[in-house]
């Protein structure tokens, strides 16, 4: 390709062509020397298809096949339709997209029926509902127009919040019972992608929309369109355009019959540079991109066409000749990176590319990767490496001096050399640079092999092999509760749990109580430092003689419609019915001074009573004549702390047993002792 820096400052000094115009043409023009093998920045497919939380997402673009997922544009639960559902709408196409062609839960995929609603266990119990949205002029232009989006959240998305252009994807998911969550929800709510098809490309030869996997048509599109593009149709050779998109198009040979020679489909984010866009897809289509001695944008396709201009050597004022390459810049092996559908349409590597011949010479150097990622075939990959490989390891290169004749090079992107006395017949030659100084024009050349644009079906390798549905199960998180303990030595008295675990990274076990029976919410415990796969937790300070129930399992809390939201991600294990008594030391034994009395007459019993710490009251029991403490009810408390206390009570006419005992605050009693057996 000619060097056009020279020509350019002279065009841009008369004034033939904007300068700011045809500095943005200049910028995308390539070099047909490969000078680097890492592709131009951008998105890449693991990026696209993450959702993406952040307020200042990059606003992305989709041309062609691609799978993507989008910016959370809002995120919430809500009660709809007697259920509690989650709502989640992400933007993932600026300026659009044609369809959506497969769905993806967490990377894997998903089969849903004709209202959206997915199909697919185990997401199918999860009522998990689908829809997208075209964000195309004419068709769907408002990508966040969801009707139940509004009458769910009637203050926080209303018609004003319209999306307009973007392609969008509404997820709804509900809850589920929780013997279901662990396997429905195990990591909270899926993450959602689709394999879609995107914008339809601007074609600047005509000014229509295409929908397809052209790059030549998507580089249209990213160069000339008129809202996106830099370029107007009148800056660009619509000539090679066309010729290009034919030559993509055009069938070549692999593995059970044929394919398009160049496909693409390619995802990138506004702010990105033209020229770095521009560029992969270039490569997309082994293709060269130049500036006409008109001022206009050129492309072509890697496609061998013969030169059209022979250099003889009496044309030739000087001429410098030497080997191909320099040691230090030989590369024998190419592995290319490119997007597999065979593996949902994320990276893989293509077989290594060897230049045969480089070997021979040279022997085998260090393989070097190569980013083709609009390329989604590795066939594709393969022959786009062998045309590279070609370019960085000519057999000869060579810088001539021309007189005026050199002029007719300006455009040109091969020449035929014919020197016979140097064995060169016609040889076809790529321009590396072209210079112009007023008087001569000295031109780099690189031998070009036609060969490398040939492709057979043997040569593409095999593709990688398709990824299987593997059965989920259920993720390792289990929790068992080993020990409960009524701690009454620290204060007032609180319950402390203890347990294993198993779990994920990055889950958390939480751990809640409430009294036994009661209708009240239940509340988080304590959780306390613990070592190894153990839990630890204990509560707030518990009221004496009262039951409690106790749960735990794996969960987090959210942010919903109503406030902070419990997502309980397992199925929780649950004790029920422990006791809290907070003094569980009883007082000694009252002891009997005296006691009289017979039937039908009345009881006096005097006696003392431990008046420690762990003394509260004593009780007075009576039971049937002869009849065991078993069967013995109270008959009255004595709450009385004197040095001596005296109770009475009735004896029936048919005789009683009496017994006296002492309890603690927390009614933790003494041993009964006997005060008499009175019978009839």
């Amino acid at each position: 390709m000619p060097q056009v820096g020279p020509w350019l400052v002279a065009t841009w000094k008369a004034g033939g062509i904007g300068a700011a115009l045809l500095k943005t043409a200049a910028a995308v023009a390539i070099n047909m020397a490969v000078a680097k093998l890492t592709a131009p920045g951008g998105p890449r497919p693991q990026e696209i298809t993450t959702e993406l939380r952040s307020s200042n997402a990059k606003r992305i673009r989709h041309l062609g096949r691609v799978r993507a997922s989008g910016a959370v544009m809002f995120w919430e639960w809500a009660y709809a339709g007697g259920e509690r559902r989650l709502f989640k709408l992400l933007a993932v196409a600026q300026g659009g997209m044609n369809n959506v062609l497969q769905w993806y839960l967490d990377g894997e995929p998903v089969e849903v029926d004709a209202n959206g609603y997915v199909t697919t266990a185990p997401w199918n119990k999860g009522n998990i509902r689908l829809r997208w949205r075209k964000g195309i002029q004419g068709d769907q232009w408002d990508g966040g127009n969801y009707a139940d989006l509004r009458a769910a959240f009637p203050s926080q998305w209303t018609e004003a919040h319209r999306l307009r252009g973007v392609g969008t994807i509404l997820a709804t998911f509900d809850a589920v019972g929780g013997e279901d969550i662990a396997e429905v929800y195990s990591g909270g709510e899926p993450e959602v992608s689709a394999l879609i098809e995107g914008a339809s490309g601007y074609w600047a030869v005509d000014g229509s929309a295409i929908n397809g996997r052209n790059p030549a048509v998507h580089l249209s599109d990213i160069v000339a369109n008129p809202v996106y593009g830099a370029l107007a149709p009148s800056d660009i050779d619509l000539a090679s355009l066309g010729v290009a998109r034919s030559d993509c198009n055009a069938d070549v040979p692999t593995d059970g019959g044929t394919r398009s020679r160049y496909q693409s489909g390619i995802s990138y984010a506004l702010s990105d540079p033209i020229k770095d866009t521009a560029q992969k897809l270039l490569d997309a289509m082994g293709g060269r991109a130049w500036i006409t001695p008109e001022g206009k944008l050129a492309v072509e396709a890697g496609v061998w066409r013969p030169p059209t201009v022979t250099i003889e050597e009496r044309h030739i004022v000087e001429m410098e000749y030497g080997a191909g390459t320099e040691r230090i810049n030989r590369v024998t092996t190419l592995v290319p990176t490119y997007v597999a559908p065979q593996v949902r349409w994320q990276e893989a590597n293509a077989d290594p590319v060897e230049d045969a011949d480089a070997i021979a010479r040279w022997g085998e150097g260090e393989p070097k990767g190569v980013d083709l990622l609009p390329v989604q075939h590795h066939g594709q990959a393969g022959h786009l490496c062998k045309q590279m490989l070609a370019r960085m390891n000519p057999d000869r290169r060579m810088t001539v001096k021309l007189r005026a004749f050199g002029l007719r090079l300006i455009g040109e992107r091969l020449v035929a050399l014919n020197i016979p006395r140097l064995g060169l017949v016609s040889v076809p030659f790529w321009i590396d640079g072209l210079e112009f100084d007023g008087t001569n024009v000295m031109v780099d050349l690189i031998e070009a092999e036609p060969a490398s644009f040939d492709w057979t079906a043997e040569e593409e390798g095999e593709p990688p092999a398709v990824l299987t549905d593997i059965d989920r199960g259920t993720a390792t998180r289990d929790a068992a509760i080993t020990s409960v303990t009524l701690i009454t030595d620290d204060g007032p008295p609180y319950i402390r749990i203890e347990g294993t675990l198993s779990a994920q990274r990055g889950d958390q076990l939480m751990a809640q109580f409430r009294r036994t029976g009661s209708a009240l919410a239940w509340t988080d415990m304590i959780s306390e430092a613990t070592s190894g796969n153990g839990f630890s937790f204990r509560t707030m300070p518990l009221g004496d003689l009262s039951e409690y129930d106790f749960r735990v399992f794996f969960g987090r809390y959210s942010n919903g419609s109503s406030g902070r939201e419990l997502q309980m991600l397992s199925v929780p294990v649950v004790v029920t019915g422990v006791d809290v008594v907070a003094n569980g030391n009883p007082p000694d034994e009252p002891v009997v001074i005296s006691a009289s009395g017979s039937a039908g007459d009345n009881l006096i019993v005097t006696f003392t009573v431990d008046l420690g710490a762990n003394y509260h009251r004593t009780g007075l029991y009576r039971a049937a004549s002869g009849a065991p403490f078993g069967s013995a009810t109270l008959v009255k408390w004595s709450f009385d702390q004197s040095s001596q206390v005296t109770m009475t009570a009735a004896i029936p006419p048919s005789g009683a047993r009496f017994w006296l005992r002492s309890e603690n605050e927390s009614q933790v009693g003494s041993d009964p002792v006997e005060v008499g057996d009175y019978p009839a």
